[in-house]
């Protein structure tokens, strides 16, 4: 008997399921793809002008709470409202160019660089359909548990720049979450942000519920109500403290 070659066949025996499982990643725009299809296609969303979410706001580890409203408009204008609790109010938008924002204690500002970016971002109307051709690399690292659901972990590097990991649920194909670096008021944060608990919202499958990880603590955002089509275009008219921040050209 040939100890080391049996001894060389068990080892390879052993690999097997990993490498047969490492063979078995699907491709990551197979994933997009697939995602896109699960919440009911872009001409699902592309039926639609406008939508208006309402829900609640919560921070449990410091109870606060409050309301919520989110709007958003073709092509790419959103405004998010957020009553934090006894603290007041804090607002975001983008009007298709400029970036803002109002925050408690801190007054108005416009916003510039990468939050600039990630305002564009929240505002482009089709944001939960990712467009394959804006990215430089999409590639599907591993099958791993991510907060108690098996997903696919995937890295997406946009052509314009900014790189982010995105988990899509293995079973349903629906984007689980993402892991991203968020620049902020106070710097850079990463983020962690899980969408759950999706249901049909006029033909397009939307989160209910989307919290976002940080080390502050958990941000909790649950949707109760979805209004298409009914949004008034003044709402995404600069505030007048915004306004007079912007140099005339």
């Amino acid at each position: 008997m040939n100890v080391r070659r049996t001894l060389f066949a068990v080892s390879l025996a052993g690999l097997l399921p990993v490498l047969a499982s490492a063979q078995a990643l699907p491709d990551g725009k197979d994933l997009i793809v697939k995602h896109v299809a699960a919440i009911g296609g872009r001409d699902a969303m592309d039926k639609h002008s406008s939508l208006h979410i309402t829900g609640t706001f919560s921070m449990a580890a410091m109870g606060i709470e409050g309301p919520v409203h989110l709007y958003r408009a073709k092509p790419a204008k959103f405004l998010q409202q957020i009553t934090i609790g006894s603290f007041g109010e804090a607002v975001q938008g983008f009007d298709g160019t400029t970036g803002w924002a109002v925050q408690p204690g801190q007054g108005a500002m416009v916003l510039s660089g990468e939050m600039l970016e990630q305002a564009k971002s929240q505002g482009d109307f089709f944001s939960d359909f990712p467009d394959v051709g804006k990215y430089s690399k999409i590639e599907t690292l591993a099958l791993e548990d991510f907060e108690g659901r098996k997903c696919y972990k995937v890295k997406l590097v946009k052509t314009a720049g900014g790189e982010t990991i995105q988990y899509f649920d293995a079973e349903t194909g629906l984007a689980a979450g993402v892991i991203r670096s968020t620049e902020t008021q106070m710097g850079k944060m990463d983020v962690t942000v899980v969408l759950a608990d999706y249901k049909d919202q006029g033909g397009v499958k939307m989160p209910s519920r989307v919290t976002q990880k940080t080390p502050q603590g958990d941000v909790t955002l649950t949707f109760s109500t979805y209004e298409w089509d009914k949004v008034e275009p003044t709402v995404f008219d600069l505030p007048a403290d915004v306004k007079a921040m912007i140099k005339p050209y």
